[in-house]
């Protein structure tokens, strides 16, 4: 038991020296985000938690196969264990994301296969292949499915044709500035595009800097957008299935490290051009009940940057390390209540916040150079 607190209590330690570091900078604070819990999990090898489902109350985790998932109950208990088949007449040729729970059923996407449903039996309850070749320029987050009316709407996917155009044009161009969302009618196989490309985005200045990695969450008829690298966010609200930009919030955070834009002539020195920028970006926002948190850290500045081999796997670790994470809390109208609120360091945040409002992070067995005998997530929670 004493081996299992150990990593608690350092985690603690240097979250009370990371306060202390930044109560200079920091007025009057009013929150802490503190671990105030954990979760414990048997289970041998790497384990990510993706989703958690309010109606049957389990952890949807993806283990060490390729197509291995779990199910957790809320104490970290595996009820179920799917293997999903790579062969057969029903195999999932490809890489599974995203994915998710849905009222007590697994939710995802295979590019080129279509939209899956299961349950936690591994028994295939629906699916629905597009209409059309298309491609996703990385993998995704959030969920793999927005019912929206009678229809269903997904991240905006690029059309096959597209790698066949011969102007010597950046597909990103073309990208920039299209509608987040695509959705279709299953039945009648019509679709459309909603949610239109956000103002004020660095992504519309005409400058190249690789894909958005665009991430929705949905609550209720809100809708809330964020890009990698951007300190800002964007919601939308839902009217008569159109999703609709209603404001820009800003982070309000001065100091942190901004993307390197290259013109689309330089696409293919972006990578060396930008060897060395790590700009600040948000990594995670959750919609409490009355306040939203934001997840983010300012950066590496550039001096720092240089001082590590970045192809070396000790230099990767000793960049995640160099990373101090914040919280920003807004209020249900997303007004600012207070940012730069320090994180403890070590964690990996999921997607998830519970119903009593902590939100779970793996704690990085690399950033300790541990080998715990139990993969072990903490709770965080604001607190005033």
């Amino acid at each position: 038991m004493q081996r299992l607190l150990l990593p608690l209590i350092v985690v603690l330690a240097h979250f009370s020296c990371s306060q202390k570091d930044n109560s200079s900078t920091i007025k009057s604070p009013n929150y802490s985000f503190e671990i105030i819990d954990s979760l414990q999990i048997d289970y041998l090898g790497s384990l990510w938690i993706i989703d958690l489902d309010s109606a049957s109350q389990s952890y949807l985790a993806k283990g060490n196969r390729d197509l291995e998932f779990l199910i957790l109950d809320r104490g970290g208990l595996v009820t179920s264990t799917i293997n999903f088949p790579s062969d057969g007449p029903n195999a999932l040729n490809g890489y599974i994301n995203p994915v998710g729970l849905r009222d007590g059923e697994i939710e995802f996407h295979i590019v080129n296969q279509g939209f899956f449903r299961y349950d936690f039996d591994g028994n295939r309850i629906w699916k629905y292949k597009l209409p059309f070749d298309y491609f996703y320029i990385n993998g995704l987050s959030g969920d793999a499915i927005y019912p929206l009316g009678d229809a269903i709407a997904f991240i905006r996917p690029e059309r096959a044709e597209v790698v066949t155009d011969e102007s010597m044009t950046s597909i990103f161009e073309g990208i920039y500035g299209q509608p987040i969302l695509e959705v279709i009618d299953t039945v009648s196989n019509v679709d459309r595009e909603t949610m239109p490309f956000p103002p004020n985005s660095m992504y519309s200045d005409g400058n190249f800097y690789f894909w958005m990695f665009p991430t929705v969450i949905r609550s209720d008829k809100e809708w809330i957008l964020y890009f990698r690298n951007e300190m800002k966010y964007w919601v939308y609200k839902e009217e008569e299935g159109e999703v609709i930009f209603d404001r820009e919030v800003t982070l309000q955070v001065d100091d942190a490290v901004k993307s390197i834009g290259v013109s689309f002539k330089q696409e293919v020195e972006y990578s060396e051009i930008t060897k060395y920028n790590f700009p600040g970006t948000i990594r995670e926002i959750y919609r409490a009940k009355d306040k939203i948190l934001v997840i983010y850290h300012k950066g590496i500045p550039e001096e720092l940057a240089r001082q590590v081999d970045r192809d070396e796997a000790s230099g990767r670790r000793e960049l995640e390390k160099l990373k101090q994470y914040y919280v920003a809390v807004f209020d249900a109208e997303f007004n600012l209540l207070q940012n730069d609120i320090p994180v403890p360091k070590g964690l990996i945040f999921t997607t998830i916040l519970t119903e009593e409002e902590e939100v779970l992070a793996l704690k990085h067995p690399d950033f300790f150079e541990t080998e715990d005998d139990l993969v072990v997530y903490y709770k965080l929670k604001l607190l005033n």
